[in-house]
């Protein structure tokens, strides 16, 4: 699908964007690392351009993965990287690939990045900043004269959200292997059209094919996606972990039958399970110390009617917690929950087996460099978890990985309303400059 260059983004303007004025930076670290800034107005200026690639009618942004608006928005962010002077292209996946390169040709480089696509009628922010932030990144640098022992790489992943073919982290599982080649024809949409299809018909002239680097370690700048940090009223965290997420399905059948004729004590009403499990699933995770999330989001009842009391009730329970240990004991405690509330309102019940992603902790190194560039950036040191899904839980399979976190206004993301501040933003481009620096330069990551 060839695609036009954009004349929603004039870069001149970007370029010569004003730096908005910065909040209060506590604590900071005097070096000359210190004085390499982001350019903020640029930055943000990026965003906004980007945000435009894809805008649908209801307000928000639709960029599926391959798309004719992801192609636009590849080849945006590309002529930003290649006018900086970082050496350009996309590799045979659709992901965007920007290098600044290190003191040492043969050392694998550090990968900053997240992915370019979206969900349906999505926000701004969501991947955009991550990608855009790491070309402000290596271009900053470049602009500095800062030439690291090893290269950066800026990546930009063609599909994360997985609504075309509904693999979730499609991209980077693409990157380091777990999909080879021989499945592109077996991926489909729902149209029945394959992934090799969809990749032989991805053009974007003017930006080359080229190799996939070595990589050392790859760091990711993302929105939060949640509340917490806006309701702190922080300006940014390093991720500690990216959680895990069990998931089962219970059903607790009794005995459907007339809801006037049947004494209350001669019922037996599976929704009394269902309803009882639902909320000491709550209590189980109000009791973690805000270490553990708990969701029933499917409750069924049937037969559904108003005058027939419930004969079978099935409920869908989610358990995240960036703490493995806390979630088998979880896990535990929901089937012995089960079997509880079934004896105490004479039902039966089953629970089919769990299905485990497990939590990826940071690496540790990675951790340490996050959590101490956020103090070079002059900000608090802070550490969270991630609660959702993303590129790095993939590329930690095969690297060390580290995140970087900035505010969701009002904790909204997936929505035309996600939006997180200028100066957060740029907070966490310092941040991720930093961290990358200082693994750049290190012997090891």
């Amino acid at each position: 699908m060839p695609v036009r260059s954009s004349a929603a983004c004039p870069n001149d303007a970007i370029a010569s964007g004003r730096q908005p004025p910065r909040r209060d930076r506590p604590r900071r670290v005097t070096t000359w690392r210190t004085r390499v800034k982001v350019n903020e107005g640029r930055l943000w200026g990026r965003l906004q351009c980007l945000g435009r690639i894809g805008a649908d009618e209801r307000g928000g942004v639709t960029r599926p993965g391959f798309g004719s608006a992801h192609a636009e928005a590849l080849a945006q962010v590309a002529t930003w990287a290649r006018e900086a002077g970082l050496e350009t292209g996309r590799d045979d996946t659709g992901n965007l690939i920007a290098v600044l390169p290190g003191r040492d040709p043969d050392a694998p480089l550090i990968a900053l990045g997240s992915h370019l696509d979206s969900v349906p009628n999505g926000g701004r922010f969501d991947g955009a900043l991550g990608v855009v932030a790491a070309v402000e990144v290596l271009q900053t640098l470049r602009e500095h004269d800062v030439r690291p022992r090893r290269g950066l790489a800026a990546l930009g992943f063609a599909d994360e959200e997985g609504n075309t073919f509904g693999i979730g982290v499609m991209s980077a599982q693409l990157w380091i292997g777990e999909i080879p080649p021989d499945r592109y024809p077996t991926i489909v949409d729902g149209e029945g059209r394959s992934l090799e299809a969809y990749l032989r018909a991805f053009d974007v002239p003017g930006v080359p094919l080229v190799a996939r680097p070595a990589l050392a370690a790859y760091l990711e700048l993302h929105v939060e996606q949640g509340p917490v940090l806006d309701d702190a009223g922080a300006s940014a965290a390093a991720v500690e972990a990216i959680v895990g997420i069990s998931r089962t399905t219970v059903t607790f059948n009794g005995q459907a039958n007339h809801a006037g004729t049947t004494p209350m004590a001669l019922r037996r009403d599976a929704l009394w399970g269902g309803a009882e499990l639902a909320l000491a699933v709550r209590d189980l995770a109000n009791a973690s110390g805000e270490r553990a999330v708990a969701t029933v989001g499917v409750f069924e009842v049937t037969p559904g009617a108003t005058n027939v009391i419930p004969g079978r009730t099935r409920l869908r329970i989610e358990l995240r917690s960036p703490d493995e240990d806390r979630l088998a004991t979880l896990r535990d405690e929901v089937e012995a929950l089960v079997t509880t509330v079934a004896r105490r309102n004479g039902l039966t019940a089953a629970t089919e087996p769990w299905h485990h992603a497990p939590a990826v902790p940071m690496h540790p190194a990675l951790l340490r460099a996050t959590q101490d560039a956020l103090v070079t950036a002059g900000l608090p040191e802070r550490t969270m978890p991630s609660w959702a899904g993303h590129d790095a839980k993939v590329m930690a399979r095969r690297l060390p990985v580290g995140m970087l976190f900035v505010p969701s206004k009002g904790g909204l993301s997936h929505t035309p309303d996600e939006d997180t501040d200028a100066s957060h933003c740029a907070a966490g481009a310092q941040a991720l400059l930093h961290a990358a620096l200082r693994l750049a330069d290190e012997a090891t990551p």
